[in-house]
């Protein structure tokens, strides 16, 4: 078969086979063929991925060369290299506050947008009332429209009785005796419905305490949940860093204290990094990052000496919980010293913030028990403390489990056997009311949800106790 073709351009008339004009057919890849081209491909991005990471590996260290030259340390002196670690340290102080502060704004971002989605939710769920037509008088009218003025004046009959009967009530004025023990029955029921917050535990002589009025307010608490209390481990003096649970409960203490309208003007801590950032992140929930914070090693948690690091539970398992519970809660039991063969010793006792103790390195603590913890606590208590409250301050004291147990004993009167039983859970404020000679009016108050720091306190109690398994 042919076919006639008229070109309009060449104004030519060709004849062609029809033959002429079936496409080509395609050329066909095997299947091994394919395969071997992907992985060609393959093998060549991953050469390249290889290089990439490399060059990665060289440019970080040329900028390190260049912004961060090696240190030479060949030839200097030894107050050289004291000045140099004192640079250093003082650097990483300023980086750690940094990366704290951004840490800490980045949970109150996440606490805002969560209630703001909590709020979005709510209003979505939220149907709108349905409106009814009421009839309102003039006078409600002009009331409701300009103020209370004008509810004055179009009411004033109403409001003159209103003012008879308050001046009646003046007048009815017993004996202010009947007063006192009237508030005197109200308060001690108060205290004991508050002192049920501190899991029945054994109180002083605060809670028979006579009537007294209040004078000064301090402020306790133990610091927010550490990275060795979550591992259920014998912290001490060795210097963790709070959990991310323990950030939550020190931000929530401080949303807890400002909701409740207190104001805060100096806030007292040891030298351990989770009790000053538990006073950070409380006072940055507060909205009171300015109060000054002062920090003494009077305040330290309890040197539990050979025990620092090990497992409670484990313990519990190997010794017996009961020999446990007295280690960790008796008030003169001593546990043995810690010498230079345990692994935190140098730790310990070349950290360069035990410098600036008001003692010399040597005479600071091996091992103590609760008793040498009130005997180190208690003249700073009196000389540095108390003084500030005796001012008017408000004064805030962010401790450890041991060092605000041995406060708490001084000050409520808990007997050497009842300060055993006495559990504090961790990120938890306790009010304390004193009077002018600095005792006690009522029991120790816990702030909170009651049953969250009654299962706080269990949580605390557990730890010593040997771990069921299933």
């Amino acid at each position: 078969m042919y076919i006639i073709v008229y070109s309009v351009f060449s104004n030519e008339l060709k004849i062609s086979s029809l033959s002429s004009f079936q496409p080509k057919p395609k050329s066909k890849i095997s299947a091994s063929r394919r395969l071997f081209l992907k992985t060609k491909l393959v093998k060549k991005a991953m050469a390249m991925l290889v290089a990439e990471k490399e060059q990665k590996v060289i440019d970080r260290e040329t900028t390190l060369s260049e912004r961060v030259p090696a240190l030479k340390i060949s030839g200097l002196s030894v107050q050289d290299l004291q000045n140099l670690c004192k640079e250093l340290h003082q650097k990483i102080d300023v980086v750690d506050e940094e990366r704290y502060d951004i840490a800490m704004k980045v949970s109150k971002s996440d606490a805002e947008i969560e209630n703001l989605t909590m709020k979005i939710i709510e209003l979505k769920g939220k149907k709108r009332p349905q409106l009814k037509r009421v009839r309102v008088s003039a006078e409600a009218m002009m009331g409701a429209l300009l103020g209370a003025k004008i509810k004055e004046s179009v009411d004033f009959k109403a409001n003159l009785k209103t003012v008879k009967k308050e001046e009646e009530k003046k007048e009815e004025v017993t004996d202010w005796r009947k007063n006192v023990d009237a508030m005197s029955g109200m308060e001690v029921t108060t205290s004991r419905q508050l002192g049920r917050s501190c899991n029945s535990q054994v109180q002083g002589p605060a809670a028979r305490q006579s009537f007294r009025m209040s004078k000064y307010k301090v402020f306790v608490m133990r610091h927010g949940e550490g990275a060795w209390t979550k591992e259920n481990r014998f912290c001490s003096w060795v210097d963790q860093r709070l959990s991310e649970d323990g950030v939550k409960e020190a931000l929530a203490c401080g949303h807890l204290l400002r909701e409740a309208g207190y104001h805060l003007d100096v806030v007292f801590t040891s030298l351990l990094s989770r009790s000053i950032h538990t006073a950070w992140l409380l006072l940055e929930a507060m909205g009171q990052e300015w109060v000054p914070v002062v920090r003494s090693w009077r305040l330290n948690e309890r040197h539990y000496g050979a025990l620092i690091g090990l497992n409670r539970a484990q313990m519990a398992l190997n010794h017996g919980e009961e020999l446990v519970k007295q280690w960790r809660r008796s008030y003169d039991l001593t546990p043995p010293p810690i010498d230079e063969s345990h692994p935190y010793f140098l730790e310990i006792y070349n950290d360069r913030r035990y410098s600036t103790c008001d003692v010399s390195k040597e005479d600071l603590p091996k091992s103590e028990s609760l008793k040498d913890v009130l005997e180190r606590l208690q003249p700073y208590w009196d000389g540095t403390i108390v003084p500030e409250i005796k001012q008017g301050k408000s004064v805030l004291i962010s401790g450890h489990g041991n060092s605000c147990r041995a406060l708490l004993k001084h000050l409520e009167g808990i007997s050497d056997a009842d300060i055993v039983n006495v559990t504090l859970p961790t990120g938890t404020p306790i009010l304390i009311e004193l009077d002018e000679n600095f005792r006690p009016t009522k029991p120790m108050q816990l702030l909170g949800d009651q049953e969250a720091i009654q299962a706080a306190i269990r949580k605390v109690e557990d730890q010593g106790k040997v771990k069921q398994t299933t």
